[in-house]
């Protein structure tokens, strides 16, 4: 898939100079048993209920927008790994990495409470990953705040750390018509699915009147559902009305912009 692809190369390309951080990524692209739930995440997501992508592509969009916000967020804020003397930059990168990939996992069991599932069902395989790169103590720090970032991404449970309120923020940012895609083709029909795939691009950058500010590219209005519907309540429930600005353009009716 080009899409996935083109996802991976913005990964790699973001943590190259980050060594753990970039073999975190190599793990979690190339593990079976990882990779094995979050394909039958879409079975169940896709083939057994018709909602969208919870899958690979979905997990890796999520991870490279995770990286996108910190990396604008850092010039101003401090990740709770800095704050709490945890660790370094890198290691606020590879928890960001981890909690973004693995945020879905648990819907390969079910979507109810998938959030809290996903926690229970990657607990071992992220401590794992960590004490390989890390001493006990460091990691035994640092898996909490992977595991909130999985736990809190639905916004039933309260964020406290930056990291855990970036993923929840970035996973409400994969709402383009590549997300509708498989639905779309199996035949699904419902509003989610129709605003999705009017909503062209998503672009995160620098804001103006608040830090970031996240164009959302469409052709039709049929895509402002998905903005209300998935994005603003993430940035919501993240707390992160005050630092993003959610800005709409639709084709030939110009630009409007969410308080």
């Amino acid at each position: 898939m080009v899409l996935e692809e083109e996802v991976e190369k913005e990964i790699f390309k973001k943590v190259e100079k980050y060594p753990k951080c970039k073999k975190v990524i190599e793990i979690l692209f190339q593990d079976p048993e990882i990779n094995a739930l979050l394909e039958q995440a879409n079975r169940v997501s896709i083939g057994r209920l018709g909602y969208n992508d919870h899958g690979p592509v979905h997990a890796k969009i999520v991870v490279l927008n995770s990286l996108k916000i910190y990396e604008i967020l850092r010039e101003k804020f401090e990740a709770n790994i800095l704050k709490e003397k945890i660790g370094s930059e890198e290691d606020v990168l590879v928890v960001l990495c981890l909690g973004s990939y693995l945020h879905d996992i648990g819907v390969s069991i079910a979507r109810d409470l998938h959030e809290i599932l996903g926690v229970i069902l990657v607990k071992e395989k992220v401590k794992e990953i960590l004490t390989s790169l890390y001493d006990i103590e460091k990691a035994s720090k640092m898996l909490p705040i992977v595991l909130e970032c999985i736990a809190c991404h639905m916004g039933n449970l309260q964020a406290t750390s930056l990291e855990a309120r970036i993923v929840e923020v970035s996973d409400g940012t994969d709402i383009t018509k590549g997300r509708a895609r498989i639905p779309f083709h199996i035949g699904k029909e419902d509003i989610h699915k129709f605003s999705a795939l009017a909503i062209n691009e998503i672009k995160i950058m620098k804001g103006e009147e608040k830090p970031i500010k996240i164009l959302v590219e469409m052709d039709d209005s049929a895509g402002i559902f998905q903005i209300e519907e998935t994005l603003l309540k993430k940035v919501k429930g993240a707390n992160f009305e005050d630092l993003v600005e959610v800005i709409a353009h639709v084709e030939g009716k110009g630009e409007f912009t969410y308080p």
